[in-house]
Formats: C-alpha cells, sequence, structure tokens
C-alpha cells in the first residue's frame, strides 16, 4: 500500500488480543507495524488478514511519517501489566504513545495477546538465525519493556 492510499488508518502497536477485534470494523483500515525485534506485526498482520479485516503491514520507521502525514486516526497499545504507576508495555511503546500525544491522536490501552516464543530475543537475529557476528554481539542493544506512566 502506497502512502497516498492510506487515510485515517488505526495503529495497532505490540501483539494484539483477539477480543478487542470487535471493536473494529472489516472496512476499518488498520496500520500494522513490525515491531521490532520480535516481529509481533508478522503474528499480527497474518491473523487478521486470516479474518478478512482491511490492514496493512509497515515497518517501525514509517509510522512517524504516518503521524507527521495526518494519516492516522487512533492508537491501540497492547501492554503486557498494568499497575498504579502505568502500563508496562513492549519497547518502541513510548515512542508511539508520544507520536500520537504530540499529534493529538487518541491513544487507546488493552493487554496483549498471548505471547508465543519469539524466535529472535535482540536484534543480532532474524527469524532465529544469527547476522551479527560473534565478536560484534556486545554492541547489540537489547529490547528492554518500557513503563507508559500515568502521569504522562
Amino acid at each position: 500500500m502506497r502512502l497516498f492510499q492510506i487515510d485515517k488508518a488505526i495503529l495497532l502497536w505490540g501483539l494484539i488480543n483477539e477480543e478487542v477485534l470487535s471493536l473494529f470494523k472489516k472496512e476499518d483500515l488498520l496500520g500494522i507495524p513490525e515491531s521490532r525485534p520480535y516481529l509481533y506485526g508478522l503474528k499480527n498482520i497474518f491473523f487478521l488478514k486470516n479474518k478478512d479485516y482491511n490492514c496493512f503491514y509497515l515497518t517501525d520507521n514509517m509510522v512517524g511519517i504516518l503521524f507527521a502525514s495526518g494519516k492516522i486516526k487512533s492508537t491501540y497499545i497492547f501492554y503486557k501489566e498494568k499497575s498504579d504507576k502505568g502500563f508496562l508495555c513492549p519497547s518502541g511503546s513510548l515512542y508511539v504513545y508520544l507520536l500520537s500525544r504530540l499529534h493529538n491522536i487518541e491513544v487507546n490501552f488493552f493487554p496483549q495477546g498471548e505471547l508465543e516464543k519469539s524466535l529472535d530475543k535482540d536484534a543480532s537475529t532474524l527469524g532465529g538465525k544469527p547476522f551479527v557476528k560473534k565478536e560484534d554481539l556486545k554492541f547489540v542493544v537489547l529490547s528492554q519493556d518500557e513503563l507508559i506512566g500515568t502521569n504522562l
């Protein structure tokens, strides 16, 4: 899908929860970022396509462009844990939350779906296959969960 074809998409960040699907109509346009390093987007896109939802896959880097272009109408972030301090979410969630707030986009939080074992635990592998030399592993930045505080 090309940028000019996207109009007022709903951004889904994290591992989607099947119970939330009742909130969306089949004709809603759902934007599914890759969500590196876990690639939740790959799981999400196949799941949604199999249920005949209108969705498109995008790289994490494209998320900012969609916001800046006015292409996002609402954001759904799927969290791992909820506490009085806020929402514990997968890496990248704070970025998506702050972009949403910056562009006055509604943000909705929902518990994440069932987590399957991921082949990729950090940015040194893709599909479980290493592509970083062993001697360079010390330079790999590991993914960490992010707390989106209630005071933001």
